[in-house]
């Protein structure tokens, strides 16, 4: 890899996964040290603060930059957006989070030390990630952008006090199954319309539509096995017209994929993608809520540079 940084720069958030974080990063910190690894390190005070201090770093060189977020979705998301702009940064994660997708379907590492490993070697890829515009403001997602259910669910596990217990005793993604059980008696589900490259698709009592750039969301949930992260595409996943019990049914199988045998559970793919709803659903872009009612979304094609493992297709070598 030419002209690289030669130093880590991790961006910690200390509340992700119950504090989990700070045990995950002294563990790793440990590890570079005991290998005398250069690194940097920086802690977040509020929301937006990892955005922020993705743009001062990748601001201050025009080096090659690992950029390491150590927390959950939503730091990555943070960080994706802060580092949009600057085709020098390379981006990893260390999972500390309650849901973890971002590690789980893109970088696919499984521990600590595997993950350092990997942020020291020379390989990357550039993917696709996705643009949504909503209510007058831009965003990037990575993972997923959701409107439905799927966004209810992300904001009441954001703002659970439960959420921390479930974190405490290592089960933080069943806190997303738990509220999903308590929504479905209270959600209702509406009319959206969906444009997939300018085609109108009209779907009555919608649960919820997920545009999807990798296969997994909500913690594990395995919503679009079809998606790739570099074929210039978004897949969309849209549940409606069907019971309550059946909607049970599809949170079950979507563990391993299965739901998409399932009637009105469709699937699409387009480059360009708008979901619009006439009530007040909550919109979610990598868990994150991000607005509501109607948003657009377009793939960019190889918009940011990755680090994951070897076994995955289209590595590149610098």
């Amino acid at each position: 890899m030419q002209n690289l940084n030669d130093t880590l720069y991790f961006i910690v958030n200390p509340m992700a996964g119950n504090e989990e974080s700070l045990k995950v990063w002294k563990k790793a910190e440990e590890i570079l040290n005991s290998k005398a690894v250069p690194h940097k390190v920086f802690f977040t005070e509020e929301k937006g603060h990892a955005l922020r201090l993705t743009k001062e770093i990748l601001s201050g060189t025009n080096q090659e930059t690992r950029m390491i977020a150590v927390g959950g979705d939503g730091t990555v998301n943070e960080m994706i957006n802060g580092a949009i702009g600057f085709p020098h940064a390379i981006i990893g994660s260390l999972a500390a989070g309650s849901g973890n997708d971002y590690v789980r379907g893109i970088q696919k590492t499984e521990s600590v030390e595997e993950a350092l490993s990997l942020f020291q070697d020379n390989s990357f890829s550039a993917v696709d990630i996705g643009q949504f515009e909503t209510n007058g403001k831009v965003g990037y997602f990575i993972n997923s952008l959701g409107m439905g259910i799927d966004a209810e669910i992300s904001a009441e596990a954001d703002r659970s006090p439960l959420k921390k217990w479930f974190n405490f005793v290592r089960a933080g993604k069943l806190i997303y199954l738990f509220i999903f059980i308590k929504k479905i008696f209270s959600y209702q589900p509406s009319c959206m319309e969906l444009f997939i490259d300018g085609n109108r698709h009209l779907l009555k009592k919608v649960w919820f539509i997920v545009i999807a750039n990798q296969p997994y969301f909500g913690g594990g949930m395995k919503i679009s096995p079809m998606s790739k992260l570099d074929d210039g595409r978004l897949n969309v996943i849209a549940v409606h017209d069907i019971t309550m019990l059946k909607l049970l049914t599809v949170f079950i199988t979507v563990l391993w994929g299965g739901h998409l045998h399932i009637k009105n559970v469709d699937s699409f793919s387009g480059e360009r993608i708008k979901m619009k709803n006439h009530g007040s659903v909550k919109i979610q872009s990598d868990g994150e809520i991000v607005g509501m009612g109607e948003v657009a979304a377009v793939v960019l094609k190889e918009k940011i540079r990755v680090m994951f493992k070897d076994d995955i297709p289209n590595k590149n070598m610098k």
